[in-house]
């Protein structure tokens, strides 16, 4: 008998976590891509902090779908990702091909970047900071450091004009391309499923996102990036966008090399652990 574990038929509804997380990251990013629409009228990039402050302040509900735009994101993110680790528990990737578990590694880490970039465009002391890190990283990098910066942030020569590009283009990439070979359009928007919808709906009522003034307290990056921004302080710039990248490998190394899934997924539990120790590093060292 092989010692490979026996992946789940596709229609169990047995897993790790008994929840439909592919619908609720995909209802999720489908509200933040919406509101973002309409935020984006009143957003721009060669004024960002003013524009954030405007659309909060005079913007009607303004404040309200800049709010839903940020907590479905991160609904949307989260989701994702434990949807990521639930098809690695329920073993899909022996069902799917290796370029469709490719795709859903990849738009993780592409949600990954647009939620982050997200971030840099509200310009306050979060954003600031999120994109002086980022910036410096990829700088730091040899051979190919100076060509990401450019494609991707150039902050200090262009201010946010490619972020904001990226952010806009990569949106619509990302749910394109999911409910293109992912989720069919059509089976997210039916009754039964109405719900993953309107259980975001109320969340900016109950919980304000704030932005993070210049106030001289612990300055920090977004909460998935604490993490990179405390090994920052112990290690080289090009050993921490190593250690950032490992994961996607990881992730990879499921299709290419289902038998050895007890080691990817030591492996897995371990990479985990030692970034989450970093992020908790920040609030207890500071």
């Amino acid at each position: 008998m092989s010692s490979q574990r026996k992946a789940l038929p596709l229609s169990s509804p047995k897993g790790f976590i008994f929840f439909p997380l592919a619908w609720v990251s995909a209802a999720s990013l489908t509200v933040s891509v919406l509101s973002g629409i309409f935020l984006s009228f009143h957003y721009y990039y060669y004024q960002p902090l003013e524009s954030v402050l405007k659309i909060i302040t005079f913007v009607p509900a303004g404040k309200y779908l800049r709010s839903l735009h940020y907590f479905s994101s991160q609904i949307a993110l989260t989701t994702l990702f434990l949807h990521l680790i639930d098809s690695l528990y329920k073993r899909f990737y022996l069902l799917k091909g290796k370029l469709s578990w490719f795709f859903l590694i990849f738009s993780f880490f592409l949600l990954l970047f647009v939620t982050f970039t997200g971030y840099l465009l509200r310009a306050d002391e979060t954003g600031e900071l999120a994109g002086n890190i980022a910036e410096n990283l990829t700088l730091n990098l040899p051979i190919i450091g100076n060509l990401l910066n450019k494609i991707f942030f150039a902050l200090s020569e262009a201010g946010l004009i490619r972020v904001y590009h990226w952010h806009i283009f990569l949106s619509f990439f990302l749910v394109t391309g999911i409910f293109l070979f992912h989720i069919k359009i059509r089976a997210l928007f039916t009754w039964n499923r109405i719900g993953y919808f309107l259980i975001l709906l109320p969340i900016p009522l109950f919980w304000e996102f704030p932005l993070r003034p210049y106030q001289g307290i612990s300055a920090r990056g977004p909460w998935f990036f604490i993490g990179a921004q405390e090994m920052l302080k112990v290690f080289p710039p090009q050993l921490v966008f190593l250690w950032l990248i490992l994961i996607f490998f990881i992730f990879l190394g499921y299709s290419f090399f289902p038998k050895k899934y007890k080691l990817l997924d030591f492996g897995l539990v371990i990479y985990l652990i030692i970034y989450m120790g970093f992020s908790l590093a920040f609030f207890v060292i500071g």
